[in-house]
């Protein structure tokens, strides 16, 4: 009997025993199943943040790659537009310089033939070839002043122009100034008279530069026979000068100069 309720007590015991190691088992299955749950809930929830992180990064580099070609085409188009620059400044360069010597040439040119000019057209010319040489101006101002010279020359030969001055004029005394009115003939030939009529001339372009011609000389220079005649033949085309409506065809003493062009 005693060995039965032993018995008895030992199998309550062990079903005590399994009990409370099947509660903690459980406890302890339950605490995993939570951890799981957990983790689970964890991972979901940086998944989506790692997917949301990675669509961004994705973006990013989307942006990346759109800014670097634009980029790559703009530094193209710099580097273009660079050396389209960079051989326009060449090119200006060159014409500069073709430009410079081409100025140079002319005003050589303009230097050399300025003592055939008249004497008026002359001395603006030495002024304005003074100005020039002496002043710094850039090619612009140098072509403006050069063409302003030869346009002044051009429109002086289209016409027959009087100009009133003092000339000094040899006499039996040596030289004697005078007032006098110049009549040109263009640019190439001109007559003097002076205000008292007493002294006459003419001017002409030769090779070596404009030349004055007095009294005899003058006679000489036009076949005229006497100062009288050649006096007479001036008055008349100063007066023609001064009142154009009483023109008319007169014979005027000439004396053109032949000129070796391809000397100047």
């Amino acid at each position: 009997m005693k060995l039965l309720f032993f018995a008895s007590a030992l199998t309550a015991l062990s079903y005590v025993h399994a009990s409370e190691n099947n509660i903690e088992l459980i406890e302890h299955w339950l605490e995993i199943e939570s951890q799981k749950g957990k983790l689970q809930l964890a991972w979901q929830s940086n998944e989506q943040a790692l997917k949301n992180q990675l669509v961004l990064l994705n973006q990013e580099k989307a942006s990346l790659k759109k800014l670097l070609k634009n980029a790559n085409a703009a530094r193209s188009e710099v580097d273009a537009k660079r050396l389209a620059l960079t051989e326009q400044q060449v090119q200006f360069e060159s014409n500069q310089t073709t430009i410079q010597k081409a100025l140079e040439k002319t005003y050589l040119f303009a230097n050399r033939i300025a003592p055939l000019l008249p004497p008026p057209i002359q001395q603006d010319w030495q002024s304005k070839l003074n100005t020039y040489q002496q002043t710094s101006l850039s090619n612009s101002e140098k072509l403006e002043k050069l063409l302003s010279m030869f346009k002044s020359a051009d429109e002086f030969n289209q016409r027959i122009a009087i100009n009133n001055t003092s000339m000094t004029i040899p006499s039996n005394s040596g030289s004697d100034e005078l007032l006098v009115n110049q009549m040109y003939l263009g640019l190439s030939y001109a007559w003097y008279i002076s205000k008292n009529n007493q002294s006459v001339g003419v001017g002409r372009v030769e090779q070596t530069g404009w030349q004055w011609y007095h009294g005899n000389d003058a006679l000489q220079l036009v076949g005229e026979q006497s100062q009288e005649q050649l006096r007479d033949k001036l008055l008349e085309i100063q007066n023609m000068l001064e009142k154009p409506t009483n023109a008319f065809f007169i014979q005027a003493p000439l004396a053109i100069a032949p000129i070796k062009k391809e000397l100047l």
